[in-house]
């Protein structure tokens, strides 16, 4: 079993990352509770997504589970500016 330390663990360094999925959008955000700049997308992700089917579940099952599956965005990666 994992030791878990609240000071210092990020979400990231979990084996399996949790995510807010909306299951309406087919879009996910990354939760880290340690990072400001996604804390901020987190709930302004929250407020979009209000009303919609949305569950926060493990990274690797939002995976596409065949080839004609849509998969899931994450909107950190819609955000970013190029």
């Amino acid at each position: 079993m994992m030791k878990l330390d609240l000071n210092e663990s990020t979400n990231n360094n979990l084996k399996k990352p949790r995510v807010r999925a909306c299951f309406d959008c087919h879009v996910y955000c990354i939760i880290n509770v340690n990072n400001y700049k996604a804390m901020q997308l987190l709930q302004q992700f929250e407020k979009t997504h209000r009303g919609h089917r949305t569950q926060i579940v493990n990274l690797d099952e939002l995976k596409p589970k065949s080839p004609t599956d849509i998969g899931y965005i994450c909107v950190s990666d819609l955000n970013r500016e190029e």
